[in-house]
């Protein structure tokens, strides 16, 4: 993932080499292919490239036309081919960055609704003096900005903005957000810094700023409707083998996460099919790499991802990692400094290991399966297809259908009925209020923040518009895209998280087929079984539900008792009046007391917010 920096000073300013040269420092570290930079009197761009792909090769940033615009551009444009010939550039090795300076010239800000792919960018326009700063439809590049005295700058790492901030406010709304296990939105942990929301730009003129969505999940689509279940299955598994030949193509070397479930599974055994017809060995074949912890009765991973390599022939990188081995201690000043809450000195020995792993096979980039089981029905429920059949008035098909989704969990047909009539209600005209979802030990003045943000969601008006089932899946999208692992990016190196299943073409196609292709009454993820077979191994299509890990973090608890009395003695978060320091402490007593799993998720939120204040006032960052 390559780093875009950039500066644009107030009027009567300028900005100067050095400067970007002396922000560059922040992120050299993660930038092995070197720096560049370009100003134009009061903006300067930065780029550090991080080549990851043959085709970010072709590009020399920050790139400048002879109109005066300035372009940015990290990642990797997916229709280049389609967009090349559309907009008459003649080279088929036209770079991107120039791709999207002449998309903008011809079509303006719709431009980037038709960027697809992964990436993110910073266009300065010479004539207007406007900067328009945007991210793809999944977010899959981080971008960051901050305004302040008429000055803006923007980053894709938030080192940037503490190159000459030794003193940052910590965000409130942000702490009240983490603690009680809410989306961030644009949010970071700093004051004054926000992000660019997935699939949106921002436009910035002058002391003007407006923010604009370009691609969104909730747009009504056409649904997709075809003769036979085996016509569904196709076209997914045409769009899927897409999705991995786009992410695995020539380039830096790619590993990828193999947990032995299903989307992990498919996409190294898609990856298989792809490089055997173009001729591969077992040897030329992806690497991956399969995380374990046999101390957790119910993650029985190592049976299934040692099944697959055994029949792709190719033995993967097996990497130890258990919660049970926390230590709630900060990471010393020494050591280096974690920007996101989340990591204690554990983080950083895994950390250190996992990239001597990783080095040591010269990776850049990692291949993740998330969002497979939320975008292509993993949940068994027939909830979003129960709903669709009442706003439809398909009464008699409602009656039928809720008795087969009945059979399975033997679950009152009444109780069936009443729950699809609550979720319908709910996705229409639910306001989904942030109220009472903190832990008691929130602090009021916490609680009265989250009680006023507003929540973020489509309104009413677009909502009737949508199908129930549509409306599920957009809120699906959005969890989906607040956890994706970039978003909290280790200390010692920056690894280019790529995401078959968010892949913009078969997101659309998954949006627009009707919900019993994903899951039916006694069978979840109903099509991508179906394609996968002969492909992924039965028993692991067939497997169970994963479990979830929940011995080691009591065990964390209660080893560490002593570690975290000694952490709520005096601490930082009472201080700062984010909590009711009583009732943290009782809490706690219930966690070492009980077996109960309930609570630990909440707390350990609490704790990690806890040692990142306490790391952060050690290196002077907050001003606590």
């Amino acid at each position: 993932m390559s780093i875009l920096f950039g500066v644009r000073a107030a009027d009567g300013e300028s900005v100067t080499d050095s400067q970007l040269r002396r922000l560059a420092q922040a992120t050299g570290r993660y930038a092995p292919d070197g720096t560049s930079v370009q100003v134009r009197t009061n903006v300067g761009m930065g780029f550090q490239p991080c080549y990851t792909h043959e085709r970010s090769k072709l590009d020399a940033q920050p790139a400048v036309t002879a109109q005066g615009n300035m372009l940015s551009f990290d990642g990797r444009l997916d229709n280049h081919e389609d967009l090349r010939v559309e907009l008459e550039l003649p080279c088929k090795s036209t770079p991107d960055s120039e791709i999207v300076l002449e998309a903008f010239d011809r079509w303006g800000e719709i431009c980037f609704l038709r960027l697809v792919g992964d990436w993110a960018l910073a266009l300065w326009l010479g004539a207007s003096r406007v900067l328009y700063l945007a991210r793809d439809h999944a977010g899959t590049r981080t971008l960051y900005y901050e305004i302040a005295q008429g000055r803006v700058r923007w980053s894709t790492h938030l080192e940037t903005f503490l190159v000459d901030s030794s003193r940052r406010g910590i965000d409130e709304a942000y702490a009240a957000s983490y603690l009680a296990g809410l989306p961030f939105g644009d949010l970071t942990p700093y004051e004054g810094i926000r992000a660019v929301p997935p699939a949106h730009f921002i436009r910035i003129e002058g002391q003007s700023i407006s923010r604009k969505q370009h691609w969104t999940c909730w747009r009504p689509r056409g649904e997709i409707r075809y003769q036979s279940d085996d016509d569904y299955s196709e076209h997914f598994l045409s769009l899927f083998k897409e999705a991995v030949r786009r992410r695995t193509g020539d380039g830096a070397p790619v590993v990828a996460q193999l947990s032995g479930g299903m989307d992990s599974s498919s996409i190294v055994c898609v990856s298989d099919v792809l490089r055997r017809e173009a001729g591969a060995s077992s040897g030329d074949l992806i690497d991956t790499i399969s995380h374990y912890d046999d101390s957790e009765p119910g993650w029985d991973e190592r049976p299934f991802f040692t099944a697959v390599e055994a029949v792709r022939g190719k033995p993967g990188m097996h990497f130890e990692t258990s919660f049970a081995d926390r230590t709630f201690s900060p990471v010393p000043a020494s050591i280096g400094e974690y920007l996101w809450p989340g990591a204690d000195t554990s983080s950083y020995a895994q950390e250190e290991a996992l990239s001597r792993l990783l080095d040591s096979k010269k990776i850049r980039a990692v291949l993740s399966g998330l969002g497979g089981d939320e975008l292509l029905g993993g949940v068994p429920t027939g909830t979003p297809e129960l709903a669709d059949l009442l706003v439809q008035g398909r009464f008699r098909v409602l009656g039928t259908q809720a008795f087969r989704w009945c059979l399975p969990t033997r679950t009152p047909l009444l109780y069936e009925i009443i729950d699809t009539c609550k979720s319908t209600w709910a996705a229409y005209f639910g306001s989904r209020r942030l109220r009472n979802i903190a832990p008691d030990w929130v602090s009021g003045r916490l609680k009265k923040i989250l009680r006023s943000q507003k929540p973020d969601r489509a309104g009413i008006a677009d909502r009737l518009r949508l199908l129930p089932s549509q409306i599920f899946a957009g809120e699906a999208w959005e969890s989906i895209l607040g956890s994706l692992p970039h978003l909290q990016p280790g200390l010692l190196c920056r690894y280019e998280f790529r995401y078959p299943y968010l892949d913009r073409d078969l997101v659309d196609f998954l949006l627009a087929i009707p919900r019993t292709q994903l899951a039916r009454h006694g069978r979840r993820r109903y099509m991508m079984r179906n394609a996968m077979k002969g492909i992924v191994l039965d028993e692991v299509l067939e497997r169970k539900r994963k479990a979830l890990v929940q011995r080691s973090p009591l065990i964390a608890f209660r080893r560490r008792q002593q570690a975290l009395r000694e952490l709520f003695s005096l601490p930082l978060v009472a201080e700062r009046d984010f909590v009711e320091l009583s009732l943290v402490n009782a809490a706690l007593e219930r966690v070492w007391s009980s077996n109960t799993t309930a609570e630990w998720p909440s707390l350990l939120r609490l704790i990690d917010l806890e040692i990142w204040l306490r790391g952060h006032r050690e290196r002077g960052v907050t001003g606590t």
